[in-house]
């Protein structure tokens, strides 16, 4: 069974990317004879096909432009993918799988971007893609709120919820030995940053606990803004650290320190940096995320949820977050999901 996981960005600060090849390293740990293969659009993607191996996957790169299409052509002409795995939308290759009888396991990955009313509504061509997303073999809707929006869409039968998966971290390489907190995001207003920091400065701050804030603000950045990012890093000093991108590694060994996540960003799909704080005993403070938040953390028992309604208490999450590791290893831990996902990989197959 060959599988091609089409991505938005292989190569940077995405959550989705990231949770793309986190999975495919799973499923090959859960099976070892499905050939995984990355597509990846790219601002200047070569229209000629070029494939090269990058973290022990093959990954090829396409240009964002409508040469796109030709490209994603050839490669499926070349390697002869089963099913094509979108981690986000992109219409024009659905139609190219559709012409070539490649089964489509489509997952949605942000509420307010690629859910299906979101990306009828945004566009003139909208009667256009509610009838293309009928090429849909499987949606992942990731969250129950995605579910009620698509379900308007695809019968019951097109339709799963599997959630993003996370590492666990084994109890013995968790140490709380400093106090402290972070911030692991792109330096955006949509992440609310800013609030984040005032958050901290109210409620953190005053215990003698110390924010570490990681994430890219380049220009670069869907959402950037000068301004945005020249106000955050004002406020940085002895006691808000900003280190900039960093490797994942870097990242998992600070959330191994931590006591406690701050992430108040509104929107997400399904907030990877959340799941994995939880898999390694942290507590997140997070927003309601348009309710999304309940979903995942049991309030004032795994996390706290800014609500307006309860007040901040420190003393509530001084131990390691037990309850959050165990709803994590039961629900949204790597081999939890690789299991799940491989399974619709299966029926897929079996039904070509």
């Amino acid at each position: 069974m060959k599988i091609v996981h089409i991505v938005h960005n292989f190569h940077g600060f995405s959550g989705a990317s990231l949770q793309a090849k986190n999975l495919a390293k799973a499923i090959g740990k859960y099976d070892e004879s499905t050939e995984q293969f990355f597509v990846t659009r790219l601002k200047n993607g070569p229209v000629k096909l070029v494939d090269k191996f990058i973290d022990d996957f093959l990954v090829v790169e396409i240009p964002l432009n409508i040469s796109r299409l030709w490209t994603f052509f050839r490669f499926c002409l070349k390697f002869k993918p089963d099913i094509a795995h979108f981690h986000g939308a992109d219409f024009g290759l659905l139609v190219i799988c559709k012409i070539l009888n490649i089964k489509v396991y489509w997952k949605s990955t942000l509420l307010g971007s690629d859910d299906f009313d979101s990306l009828i509504g945004r566009s003139t061509k909208g009667i256009i893609k509610e009838k293309l997303l009928n090429c849909i073999d499987v949606n992942n809707t990731l969250t129950k709120q995605i579910y009620d929006i698509n379900s308007h869409y695809l019968p019951p039968s097109k339709l799963v919820t599997i959630p993003n998966g996370v590492e666990m971290e084994s109890f013995d390489k968790i140490g709380r030995n400093e106090r402290v907190a972070v911030i692991i995001s792109a330096i955006i207003p949509r992440k609310k940053i800013l609030e984040g920091i005032e958050f901290f400065k109210q409620n953190l701050a005053p215990k003698g606990y110390m924010l570490l804030i990681f994430g890219p603000y380049d220009s670069g950045l869907d959402g950037y803004s000068k301004e945005y990012v020249k106000q955050c890093l004002s406020l940085a000093d002895s006691n808000i650290i900003f280190r900039g991108s960093v490797n994942h590694s870097e990242i998992k060994n600070a959330l191994s320190k931590a006591g406690f996540l701050i992430h108040l960003s509104e929107k997400e799909g399904m907030p990877n940096v959340v799941l994995e704080a939880m898999g390694r005993g942290v507590y997140p403070i997070v927003s309601e995320m348009n309710g999304l938040a309940y979903e995942i953390i049991i309030n004032e028992k795994c996390g706290y949820i800014i609500s307006g309604s309860e007040k901040f208490s420190i003393d509530n999450y001084m131990d390691l977050n037990k309850v959050g590791m165990s709803i994590i290893a039961e629900n949204y831990e790597f081999k939890v999901v690789a299991t799940k996902t491989c399974q619709i990989y299966e029926l897929l197959y079996g039904d070509k």
